[in-house]
Order: structure tokens, then sequence, then C-alpha cells
């Protein structure tokens, strides 16, 4: 397949408004890493990943036309938020105060690194490698559930020459806590910047996981707090980085062969929860009461909470429309919307692999982030992923039991449309 691969990175100015702790402080204060904005196009689809906590659907559609004005015979654009929480805030009326100039930079950069990687198209072979043990990922809603997703790594080579690396890790990367404003990646940017100096020449993307419900060890809550207990440092994020790089390059290679690359998209409906109007009267006296004995973040947190609750909201709300992508690169690459749980893709992943008999890769923030999608046992415990995370991202309620399986039904039905004739331009092989 011919592949060709770019990265480049967006200016963001001091003051600019920051994405994925409620309780931070304020906006940033400076760069530790540049947000960087990395394309790897195969045949005629790309797949971009930016350094920001979310991508909203209205900015998938600006980079989908922007790529259209630059580049001819684009089929599919896949668009995925590394999902770090030291990002700028460019998802409109989500996670944050949206800052248009940034998220315009964001569009035009995104758009011209595709056609740089257009123009860098070269016949490449690809391969998969997978490393379990990595120690890194918990259950951060079960702490007694042991998991042990694996660092899996495509390269494309160009004869004895890397031209890039897909690296994907299912855990959020918060390894920086809320006290952090210094702009950065967490850890995917130590772990590309790695891989990058053993391939030289080569541009990696960092492809986060279903990690919806996976991190480093503190539970969802922790990240209330201004700050914890001084362990989510630059330097743990950096550490964490090399060691994922380290592991995935040091795995077992298995070549893969594919006919040519083809992309098939499938939409899904998810309803929301029906809201409870009474219930939230009470919510808000409750979260004032709880404001004058919280620290400063709590204190934040309930007033975006406060906030969310003083906004319009229906009875009856229209269900949220997207879309789930698969991709056959060799590897069948899944890509879903939202922040989806880990289980959600290991059986989506089972049931592909059986089905198709070859290497699958789920990935999360595709195109579209408009909250957690649990599995419709977890409902039962509760938690932030099922009860508040929807007013950070300006939902109305959310989402309802059985939104999670709606999301895989239509991944596994893309995947299944993938071994099946073209239907359609975006069905068809290239």
């Amino acid at each position: 397949m011919a592949v060709g691969a770019a990265r480049s990175h967006v200016d963001v100015p001091a003051g600019t408004a920051m994405s994925g702790y409620a309780g931070r402080a304020g906006p940033s204060t400076g760069v530790l890493q540049p947000t960087s904005v990395r394309a790897l196009v195969a045949g005629d689809v790309a797949v971009l990943s930016l350094d920001v906590c979310a991508v909203h659907p209205r900015t998938t559609a600006a980079i989908e036309a922007a790529v259209r004005t630059r580049v001819a015979g684009m089929r599919a654009c896949v668009v995925t938020a590394t999902h770090t929480h030291a990002g700028p805030c460019v998802a409109f009326d989500r996670v944050g105060s949206h800052d248009a100039a940034v998220h315009e930079a964001l569009v035009t950069a995104a758009a011209e690194t595709v056609r740089e990687a257009v123009s860098s198209r070269t016949p490449c072979e690809v391969v998969v490698a997978r490393a379990h043990g990595a120690g890194v990922a918990r259950n951060r809603r079960h702490a007694d559930r042991a998991i042990d997703p694996p660092v899996t790594r495509l390269t494309f080579r160009a004869h004895d020459r890397v031209v890039a690396d897909v690296v994907s890790y299912p855990c959020h990367p918060v390894v920086l806590d809320a006290s952090n404003r210094l702009i950065a990646a967490d850890y995917p940017g130590a772990l590309r910047d790695a891989v990058e100096q053993a391939h030289p020449g080569s541009v990696c993307l960092f492809l986060t996981g279903a990690a919806g419900d996976v991190n480093t060890g503190d539970p969802a809550e922790a990240s209330y707090a201004e700050s914890g207990p001084g362990v989510r440092t630059p330097a743990e994020a950096d550490r964490i980085g090399r060691h994922l790089a380290s592991l995935a390059l040091a795995a077992v290679e298995q070549p893969l062969t594919t006919d040519g690359v083809r992309c098939v998209r499938r939409s899904v409906r998810v309803p929301f929860a029906r809201p409870d109007h009474g219930e939230r009267e009470g919510q808000v006296r409750n979260w004032r009461s709880r404001q004058r004995t919280a620290d400063a973040g709590l204190v934040r947190v309930l007033q975006a909470w406060i906030d969310w609750a003083g906004t319009s909201i229906p009875d009856d709300p229209a269900p949220w429309e997207g879309h789930v992508t698969a991709v056959d690169l060799g590897v069948t690459v899944v890509f879903l919307p939202g922040e989806p749980f880990l289980q959600t893709a290991e059986e989506i992943e089972q049931t592909v692999t059986e089905a198709v008999g070859r290497p699958v890769l789920v990935v999360g923030y595709a195109d579209d982030v408009p909250g957690y999608l649990p599995p419709s046992h977890e409902y039962a415990y509760g938690g932030y992923e099922v009860l508040d995370a929807h007013r950070y991202y300006g939902m109305p309620a959310p989402f309802a039991p059985g939104c999670a399986e709606r999301v895989a039904e239509a991944a596994i039905e893309a995947v299944a449309a993938l071994a099946a004739p073209p239907t359609s331009a975006l069905d068809a092989p290239h």
C-alpha cells in the first residue's frame, strides 16, 4: 500500500484555556510540549491524531472540508484526539472554554499536514507488534480488577526505511494533574519522541485506545483536586511514555498483507437518559452546600456543574448521532467515538478476530467525543463516568444504558462490510 506521514505543530499562546480538568485554576501559562498534529495517509484514507482532549464533529467537518480544498481524491479522514488533559480547549461547548483562534490554526495545520503526507506516499509493507506486561494501565473504577491491555505498534516500511509508526495503548493521558498549566501531550509525547528516535526520519502517531475506565491508578474523582500527592509530574509522564515505547519497539513483529486500503463507516444513534429536572434542583442545593467546605479545585468543579444546571435542558433530548469507522490496513483498525470502556474494545476485538481471522485494533476518541460510553452493567456502580461527566461535556444527560452496546454493534457491522463487496465510494478499496 502507498503510505505517507507528516507532522506539524500549532502555536498555543499563554493564556489559552485548557481542557481536561474542571478543577484547574486557570488558563495555560506556557508550553511544555508543543501541540502536535500528525497524519498518516494510506491510499486515499487519512488518519489524524491531534494533541487535544476532545474532537467536536464541527472540527472533524472543518478538517475534512479543508483537506478537500488542498488534496484531490481523498476518500475519508478520521480525526482522533490523544485525549491529553493538558491541551488547548478547542471543542466548542465541551470540556472548557473554546479558543476559536487556536481551533482555526489547528484545522489549517491538519489540512496542510495531510497534504504533506499525501505528497510523501510511497509503497510500504506493514507489520504489527504487541506487548503485554506494561504494568501501567489500571481499572480506575474497580481497583480490584487486574487488567493488562497490550501496547500495539503498526510499522510501515519502505525497503529499509520506516515511514511511520502507529502506537496505541488504552490509558487516559492524565499523568499530569490539574496543577499543571503548561500545554503538553502527557505520556504520548514522550512515547512518540522515543519511537521517532529509534526510527530516524519517521513519524509516530499515538492513538489512544478504549480508555474510558482506564488510567494509571487514580480514581477519576482524584482529579477534582487542584493537585495530588506529587507523583503526577512531567518526569513521570516522560518515564511512562518511554517505558511504553520500549515495549512497543521490542515486541515481536508479524508481517501483514492487504489487498488495498478500505474504509467503511456505519452510523449509530445513542439515546440519552431522561433528565430529571426535580432532581437537578436538589443537586444544585447540595453542590452549593458542598462548596462551603470544599478545596479550591472541587469548588470550581461544583461551579461548573451549577452553571450546567442553569442551561436549558430539554425534557426529552434527541439522541446523539455519530458514526464508527473501520479501516483495513492489514490490521483492521476500528475507530470508535466518545470514551469507550476497555471491555467494549475487548469484546469487539474478540468478535472480529473470530470472524475475520486477522489482528484487530480498537481505538477511541475518533471524529466526535461527546462523553463516556459505559457498558450496561457499569451503571449499577455509578461514579463519575456514569453520573457526572456529561456536565463537563455539555450534554443534557448521561447516555442511556445500552449506549456501549449500540456502538459495538455498529463497529462489528462496519468490520463485516470490509469483507463484503463494496457498496459505496467509502467502501471501495484503493
